[in-house]
């Protein structure tokens, strides 16, 4: 307003109120008012403030509506005249409208609120969702260790079927829902205690294959055979008296040394019998009235064998000697081994020296005596070594002398074998025959 004044400052003289029973005007005239309508006037605005607004709240042009009366018809000039308002008022009450407008940034209380109330639903949604994913997360390792009273508890599916049927009823329907597999427990014993199901198999050493069993017996054989082709000749030498006692103590049952010495193109062929019979004689187990073997005793044992039969017996005899053979050669690897005591060394090589006296006469002049007679020692000592083991094989081995003299000299008998469960007995190496 007072920017308009400056601007248009007034020219002419203050219009002059016109007031009728209802309206008052303004014109250029001064208003006539009389003294006792102003102090009406006065007192009804001081009785009745709220009938009669500030003058900050009237504006310029507006028409004041009074109440019916004469006396209510005049206003003052001050209250109606532009120029009888206060400036200043005028303009604080529009600064004090335009900074509320700009406060609320254009929109009323409803829309306020309504905007917080919606902030207050989502950040208490948020809230809620949190809370569960936490609560949820802590409980989980809980759930793992519980422990149900019953299957019903474990089983919710069946607990379901169950409700469903009814609880007076006597017929339960279970549900055909496939169970997960159940996880397996982890045995709570240490490896160290835990045993194979059979012990003995993994302490015994393997069988022996019979491809290896007739190379082995083969190779000795021939060293054998070899030994008297090296320190023997074929000479016929003349037979006293006094030694055919010795030459009876040679040679397998039902041979004549003597006989097959005298009669025999080639004495060589007789020498091997002998000394295969001899060395297989002696290295053997003992067996019935037999003489001294170099056979140990801790493993002489053996269970006598009548009917064969697959009896528990039979299965504990073969164990028997199974793990004798074990416990021996885990002290001793080999008969010419230095733990074996001297009386067991000078046994083997007393019983070379005995072959050497008797078969002397046709002994080669041209070999040491002292070199045959220890080859033939290493050659019986590898022999009882070859029998030691083929006494801890689960199937028994055997030397058989059938045949001998009807198709001439049987130099190295028949090896056969008799199966672990008592069967027939097989022909595992073949005899060798040589002719007179």
């Amino acid at each position: 307003m007072e920017l308009m004044e400056r601007q248009f400052p007034p020219t002419g003289p203050a219009p002059t109120p016109q007031c009728t029973d209802s309206f008052c005007t303004l014109s250029n005239g001064p208003i006539q008012t009389s003294a006792a309508t102003k102090s009406g006037n006065q007192d009804e605005v001081a009785a009745s403030p709220q009938a009669f607004p500030a003058p900050s709240s009237l504006t310029q042009g507006e028409p004041f509506v009074t109440g019916a009366g004469p006396e209510k018809t005049q206003q003052s000039s001050s209250m109606l005249s532009p120029t009888g308002s206060n400036p200043a008022a005028i303009t604080g009450a529009q600064e004090t409208a335009i900074s509320s407008n700009e406060g609320s940034g254009g929109l009323s209380g409803g829309a306020v609120a309504g905007v917080a109330i919606a902030c207050l639903i989502v950040g208490a949604a948020l809230a809620f969702a949190a809370a569960f994913i936490f609560f949820k997360r802590r409980n989980k390792p809980r759930d793992s260790h519980v422990s149900f009273n019953n299957y019903s508890d474990s089983s919710p599916e069946l607990v379901t079927v169950q409700k469903s049927v009814g609880r007076n009823s006597p017929y339960v329907q279970v549900s055909q829902t496939p169970l997960p597999a159940p996880v397996a427990v982890r045995n709570s014993v240490p490896a160290s205690v835990q045993q194979p199901p059979d012990v003995l198999a993994s302490i015994l050493p393997l069988a022996a294959h019979e491809t290896e069993v007739q190379d082995r017996v083969a190779a000795l054989f021939k060293q054998i055979h070899c030994h008297i082709d090296t320190y023997y000749r074929d000479v016929h030498a003349s037979i006293t008296p006094s030694i055919e006692p010795e030459l009876a103590r040679f040679g397998a049952k039902g041979i004549n040394m003597a006989e097959l010495l005298q009669d025999s193109s080639s004495p060589t062929t007789a020498l091997k019998h002998a000394l295969m019979a001899y060395i297989l004689g002696i290295t053997g187990p003992k067996k019935g009235d037999d003489g001294e073997t170099l056979f140990p005793d801790e493993l002489g044992y053996s269970h006598p064998r009548s009917v064969p039969t697959n009896t528990n017996l039979e299965i504990a005899s073969t164990i028997h000697r199974r793990l004798s053979v074990l416990l021996y050669t885990s002290e001793c690897n080999s008969p010419t081994a230095p733990r074996r005591s001297w009386s067991f060394q000078s046994d083997i090589r007393e019983a070379a020296e005995h072959f050497s006296l008797t078969f002397f006469p046709w002994a080669n002049p041209g070999c040491d005596d002292q070199e045959k007679e220890d080859d033939l020692t290493r050659t019986i000592s590898e022999v009882l070594e070859l029998r030691v083991w083929l006494f801890g094989q689960p199937s028994e081995y055997d030397f058989r002398w059938d045949g001998v003299g009807s198709r001439g000299v049987v130099v190295s008998p028949e090896l056969v074998k008799r199966d672990e469960a008592g069967g027939r007995d097989r022909v595992v190496l073949e005899s060798c025959v040589s002719g007179l």
